[in-house]
């Protein structure tokens, strides 16, 4: 039975699973900053960088639709009256 001033289970797995996704916001800016570096000094001539965009959006978007789903899951149930 956890004690009144410790948060439930849920609250802990969405605030660690909120900390991940931030970490993984702030990993995907700053490595499609150093892909579109390298695609603009080391191959001007080819544009690649876009692809690794397309990726990267693609896994931060699930990644943030399994976040939103677990989020909503965890919220708004109804509460044991003490």
């Amino acid at each position: 039975m956890p004690k009144r001033n410790q948060p439930g289970r849920a609250v802990q797995v969405r605030d660690r699973h909120r900390s991940f996704l931030t970490v993984h916001f702030f990993l995907l800016a700053a490595g499609l900053a150093a892909a579109f570096a390298v695609n603009r000094f080391v191959t001007p001539t080819v544009f690649w960088a876009q692809w690794v965009a397309l990726a990267w959006g693609v896994l931060f978007a699930a990644h943030l639709a399994v976040f939103g789903r677990a989020t909503l899951q965890t919220m708004g149930g109804r509460r044991k009256a003490d």
